[in-house]
């Protein structure tokens, strides 16, 4: 089982290795369309886009809620694709 967590950051991520590494989104089964997509969003993050001193970015946390349960069909069995923070609805 390869682990990843799930969290945006500047420049790297979204997904990142038990080792607190980026992992290589190239490398792995997600699709082009997905990867493009992850790739985007990843890009648009900031600080103030995560609820932790208000509401954060309603659309933009929405739209890592979907990518996230994309990346987890896209990865299957093989994969756990772990969250830290309560904001990706777990």
């Amino acid at each position: 089982m390869t682990l990843f967590e799930f969290w945006p950051d500047y420049g790297q991520g979204p997904l990142w290795t038990k080792e607190g590494k980026p992992a290589d989104l190239g490398a792995l089964p997600l699709g082009d369309d997905l990867l493009r997509s992850l790739m985007d969003w990843n890009a648009q993050y900031a600080e103030n886009r995560l609820p932790v001193e208000g509401p954060g970015d309603v659309s933009w946390l929405g739209e890592g809620k979907v990518l996230l349960h994309r990346v987890r069909q896209a990865l299957g069995p093989g994969h756990e694709v772990v969250v830290t923070e309560p904001w990706w609805g777990e």
